[in-house]
């Protein structure tokens, strides 16, 4: 926690701190006072983001020497190089240590294996992802396993809690059609669950609907382009393959959430250029895959494998060398994979990581067929 560091963490809490001085409308803020702000970057998430987080800020604050109000507002050369940077990070970072473990619990409660806590809590993606990139995609990703432990017994809370992640991020929103297939297929109750998920954003974003600032903000994040990115005769690849799968599921007697989810994760890599911290979104949901085997394990370790080449291949010495300057800053200075590829070998990096996802679109088919075919087998 207080060793590795990305700077998309410090420039969150930059904007979160600002709750705590009195700025309810963070986008106009910015709008406003961009010139003179020390970071000139727009704040493009929701609104129950910035006030949950922005508390949470404001409490941990409390825990911070006083230099960390320099060192948030501080974007120098010299922005590293204070002697706290370890411990800001470290008290930073404990209510994702909070939502790890209680993420890590309730998978436990879900499978009932301990076996499943132990994997959850020290596996290495999820240090990564957490710890190192510091980013607070672990609470919607906790919510969603808590309404998904929720879902049979309390659905409309299972729904509600659902409706908080999706307020906090959008991404939640390409798994709603098949947590709804998993309780109901009747009209009235869709539309009844729908709005229950759909209820925490709407009451949230409503404050700020009529602010043009807040639209352009939050409009101007990348997901939505990226799934659209990749085309194939004029298409979008990624929503008409989603489709397909939730058909698949429409169609099913009995739906297993989880492998759908692996599904559309399968989806995600190959076909859209994805950023290391979404990878957490479907984490949890693949630990609790009932079906294991050692062929299918292989295939994701190996996919793992690609998945890491590619990350590493990002023009971004931050997430190589660079997560660790609270030991040293002098790291964030060496050669990153990205610059020797190109200036020692004369290749184009992103020719590449282009190259290795293709790699992990063909593997992911596999897993997809090697699954399906485990599982068939399974059930004859």
């Amino acid at each position: 926690m207080p060793y590795f560091y990305h700077p998309d963490m410090k420039s969150q809490y930059f904007h979160f701190q600002y709750l705590a001085k009195g700025h309810f409308n963070i986008y106009q803020y910015i709008s406003d006072n961009k010139s003179n702000l020390p970071y000139r970057d727009t704040f493009n998430y929701l609104p129950l983001t910035y006030l949950t987080f922005g508390t949470i800020s404001a409490i941990l604050t409390t825990l911070l020497p006083s230099d960390y109000a320099t060192w948030i507002n501080d974007w120098s050369a010299d922005q590293n190089k204070y002697a706290n940077f370890p411990y800001f990070l470290l008290i930073l970072k404990i209510p994702y240590l909070i939502f790890d473990i209680l993420i890590g619990y309730l998978l436990y409660k879900i499978s009932r294996s301990i076996f499943i806590f132990k994997l959850w809590i020290f596996n290495p993606l999820s240090f990564y992802l957490i710890y190192i990139l510091g980013n607070f995609d672990v609470l919607p990703a906790f919510l969603t396993i808590l309404s998904l432990y929720l879902l049979n017994s309390k659905p409309k809370y299972s729904f509600l809690i659902f409706g908080l992640a999706i307020a906090l991020k959008l991404y939640p929103l390409i798994f709603l059609p098949f947590y709804m297939l998993t309780v109901t297929r009747k009209p009235l109750q869709i539309i009844k669950y729908s709005f229950l998920a759909l209820l925490p954003i709407i009451i949230t974003i409503l404050p700020f609907a009529s602010n043009s600032t807040f639209w352009s903000s939050f409009l101007g994040s990348g997901l939505t382009q990226k799934i659209l990115e990749l085309k194939y005769l004029g298409f979008s690849v990624y929503p008409i393959i989603y489709f397909i799968i939730l058909i698949f599921a429409l169609f099913s007697k009995k739906l297993d959430l989880p492998k759908y989810i692996f599904y559309l994760f399968l989806l995600f890599i190959s076909t859209v250029h994805f950023h290391p911290q979404w990878l957490l979104w479907f984490l949890p949901f693949i630990f609790l895959l009932k079906h294991k085997f050692t062929k299918d394990v292989l295939l994701l370790l190996l996919l793992q494998v690609l998945i890491i080449i590619y990350i590493l291949l990002f023009n971004d010495n931050y997430l190589f060398w660079g997560h660790l300057i609270p030991i040293d800053p002098e790291f964030v200075n060496l050669t990153s994979p990205y610059t020797i590829i190109r200036y020692k070998f004369l290749v184009n990096p992103d020719n590449v990581q282009n190259n290795i996802h293709l790699l992990i679109c063909i593997f992911s088919i596999i897993t997809f067929a090697s699954y399906e075919k485990s599982i068939r087998h399974t059930n004859n």
